[in-house]
């Protein structure tokens, strides 16, 4: 099978209204069931983070899906139940049999100063597709999280976004809205843990909720329609109620965990109050402990308030765009990573384009690299990592690339192993394989 040479190998796919719905629809109720790589982000923001980036995987592969059907290559898309631990099961058939493949999507933000950068086309990956860094402008790694590569995938596949920030507004170039927002900080372990919700559902010992809608300013909505996205007695629980100005309304349940809620794009945009939720109602009694010995079976000391920035949109811009670049066996993904640098952040006060070699080897590196079977990558004199990695910092920022630029902040959020665009199959290769 010959590798990815050419512009046109690479496929552009633009998603449908279907699509769209299906991500944000799955996004709105999983949470609780997804594994949370950054754990200690709790934040709101840090929560529609999380929804956000669920939405887009699950559009990714509602067209990858539909693309691969056109092209004639058999593939198997199927959405387990969100309660099962892998949530995302896309399946290809070749001639050696079925395979797990596991997408990869990466997101390029265009609505920002480029910082040097060059608009993303295909053109642009190809003229820099075997480009190691150290300049982020031009370096397209393609990346897998340190922590997933364990994982019993059998193919990766690589895309790239190219979107507005859909972080920032919920109607920044959207035709479609699902106003979402998630339970956070000390409500995001009350509300959204998974040992907790089986408990409850194990004795049927629920909670309830009550709601208190808070006027801010001199004009504001008399009423919200405010959707709850939750889990009783082991499936999918919606309920809807209103919400009155200073009106409580409580006995709202019973729930074993809640998901997200909801509220109309119209009554957004004109809400300016405030909703106080509260636990009113604990059946369960008994003790329920993490994995640090903590009772997680206590209700919060203050109210979960939601205000208006704690919603975010998980429908995607009608004119995102994906091109899907290739696939690699993981294997080979394996092999081709160790004949790349390993990168760590730029230092601002010499060359804010460059990340920097990753020649500080810490005790927790050593264990990190040991994990992923890179230990032999390590060498001492001279101080370096003989694989394609790059490190964070593990607060706030990280070696850089062009879809994580070195601004805001930014840079890879998690230590992750990485090859080049030039080392993957054409899609078009996957019949070969």
């Amino acid at each position: 099978m010959k590798k990815i040479t050419k512009i046109n190998e690479i496929w552009t796919l633009s998603p449908t209204q279907d699509d769209l719905k299906a991500g944000a629809d799955y996004a709105a109720i999983t949470l609780p069931w997804t594994f949370n790589r950054m754990s200690l982000n709790t934040s709101s923001t840090g929560q529609q983070g999380r929804g956000l980036n669920i939405a887009k995987g699950i559009v990714a592969q509602e067209m990858l899906h539909r693309a691969l059907e056109i092209k004639g290559l058999e593939a198997k898309f199927e959405i387990k139940s969100y309660r099962n631990d892998d949530l995302f099961d896309f399946q290809v058939c070749t001639s050696q049999g079925i395979k797990k493949m596991d997408i990869k999507s990466f997101t390029h933000y265009k609505d920002y100063d480029p910082c040097g950068r060059e608009p993303l086309f295909p053109e642009l990956i190809i003229n820099n597709i075997d480009y190691p860094g150290p300049d982020w402008r031009h370096f397209f790694p393609m990346l897998i999280p340190h922590t997933q590569i364990r994982q019993g995938k059998e193919i990766y596949c690589f895309a790239i976004a190219d979107s507005i920030d859909i972080r920032k507004k919920v109607n920044n170039g959207r035709e479609y809205f699902a106003i979402t927002a998630y339970p956070y900080d000390k409500y995001f372990y009350f509300l959204g843990s998974r040992k907790l919700c089986l408990t409850r559902e194990a004795v049927r010992q629920g909670i309830y909720l009550s709601f208190f809608y808070n006027q801010l300013q001199l004009f504001e909505l008399p009423e919200l329609n405010l959707r709850i996205l939750g889990e009783w007695d082991g499936k999918e629980k919606i309920q809807d109620i209103k919400i009155q100005i200073n009106v409580p309304i409580s006995n709202i349940g019973p729930f074993s965990c809640i998901s997200s809620f909801q509220i109309l794009p119209k009554e957004y945009l004109e809400f300016n109050g405030q909703i106080k939720v509260e636990i009113c109602k604990n059946e369960l009694s008994s003790f329920v402990y993490n994995s640090k010995m903590e009772n997680m079976n206590v209700i919060p000391n203050e109210p979960y308030i939601l205000k208006k920035s704690d919603f975010c949109n998980l429908m995607l811009p009608q004119d995102y765009i994906l091109y899907v670049v290739g696939w690699i066996p993981k294997n080979d993904f394996l092999q081709c990573c160790r004949k790349y640098p390993a990168w760590v952040w730029p230092d601002d006060k010499k060359d804010k384009f460059q990340n920097q070699a990753w020649s500080q080897i810490t005790d927790g590196d050593i264990k990190t690299l040991t994990s992923a079977g890179f230990d032999d990558c390590i060498q001492k004199r001279p101080s370096k990592i003989n694989a394609g990695w790059m490190k964070t910092t593990g607060r706030g920022n990280g070696a850089a690339c062009y879809y994580f630029p070195n601004i805001f902040g930014g840079g890879i959020k998690e230590t992750n192993l990485y090859i080049l665009p030039q080392d993957l199959y054409p899609m078009d290769e996957l019949r070969n394989l």
